[in-house]
């Protein structure tokens, strides 16, 4: 197979052009009535009251935590996170000025752990912001008993995670307030660009006023709290409203490529994949495997142009969050990132293509056993 084979690229289509077409054709390139109508889709696709979109999805975090912050009147106090995460779900907490405590995850489903919280909480902690690991839910019964017995809120990074469901409804939809990102390796992508959804009407009006300089609506005056420009814009609304009206059907191709991988790996014994209830609804974003010898099987890939990527570093080894403990205070975490590997997926690789990565991974690991 001659081509490239890279992980996990977005698609754009003629569909994608005809709306920014008519977008730039209106003259209107900022948030405007395409920003509008996309919101209200989010909110009957979510069964939400509100959702406000942003920059991106480190954006939709920030405003969701500064307005629990603002709302509750919270000073010098922690946000319990996962250890294993994209940095950002930390440096939204640091940006909006609160810091951040790493706990451990659970190593079947590599979400944060609930015994590993109850650790964690002290006088200080007002919040938890659990992530929805690439698709799968963090435990939801668990978190809100804590929540409750301790009187802490949940803000949900649910960043990669958009249009996975459990038994309970969407992922994102738990918390106080849920984030999305829109960034080029999500289900739906238009470059960079996040979602806020919320229920309550105070997180709201406090969200929006934040994300434009303090004001609620275009044309107020007088601008009631401090604020930013975190503002959308038409541009890539109309990107984001020509891929959705396809969710159900790239939902599918998700899945259908991860059953595929499990399927054609199945009899290898170097590799197990984390559980995913695809019977209550959950999507894989990425397709990830715990591997034995995974850089090597890296390297392997590469060398017969497959592209697949390591999972991130846990946050406690990047040097602003050193401090926090080592590979010890985090073994769950710490295991995981380093066995773990992403093979290629997303609308860009066919079932072709990932039946020759299946083949080359079982040539990889044929030779080695040999």
């Amino acid at each position: 197979m001659a081509n490239r084979i890279r992980w996990n690229e977005p698609v754009f289509t003629g569909e994608e052009k005809k709306l920014v077409n008519e977008v730039l054709d209106s003259g209107y390139v900022s948030e405007g009535s395409f920003t509008k109508e996309l919101e209200k889709q989010l909110q009957k696709y979510f069964s939400v009251k509100h959702a406000i979109l942003t920059t991106s999805g480190t954006a939709a975090l920030f405003l969701g935590i500064k307005a629990d912050q603002m709302i509750r009147g919270l000073k010098d106090y922690e946000i319990l996170v996962p250890d294993l995460t994209f940095i950002a779900t930390a440096n939204a907490i640091k940006w909006a000025g609160a810091n951040p405590v790493l706990v451990d995850i659970e190593k079947n489903r590599f979400c944060i752990s609930p015994k590993e919280i109850e650790k964690k909480i002290t006088l200080k902690t007002k919040s938890i912001l659990p992530m929805s690991f690439l698709g799968r839910s963090w435990d939801v019964n668990e978190l809100n008993r804590i929540v409750k017995e301790n009187n802490l809120t949940i803000i949900e990074d649910a960043a990669a995670a958009l249009g996975s469901k459990t038994n309970q409804g969407h992922l994102g939809c738990f918390g106080k307030v849920g984030c999305y990102s829109l960034q080029s390796n999500k289900i739906i992508s238009c470059g960079q660009g996040g979602i806020v959804v919320t229920n309550d009407d105070e997180y709201f009006e406090m969200i929006k006023r934040i994300k434009d300089q303090g004001r609620l609506y275009r044309g107020e005056e007088i601008y009631l709290t401090e604020g930013y420009n975190l503002k959308f814009n038409d541009i890539l609304s109309a990107i984001v409203l020509a891929q959705f009206r396809n969710i159900e059907e790239r939902k599918d191709r998700l899945i259908n490529q991860r059953l595929m991988y499990e399927k054609e790996l199945s009899e290898i014994p170097e590799i197990s994949f984390p559980k995913i209830n695809y019977e209550q609804g959950e999507v894989p974003s990425y397709v990830d495997i715990l591997v034995k010898n995974r850089d090597k099987l890296k390297q392997h890939l590469e060398l017969n142009e497959i592209f697949p990527r390591a999972c991130w570093k846990p946050i406690h080894k990047n040097p602003p969050y050193q401090n926090q403990g080592n590979d010890s205070h985090f073994p769950n975490a710490s295991l995981i990132s380093n066995n773990c590997l992403w093979l290629p997926n997303g609308h860009a690789v066919s079932l072709e293509q990932i039946g020759y990565v299946c083949e080359k991974i079982k040539e990889f690991y044929e030779k080695i056993n040999s």
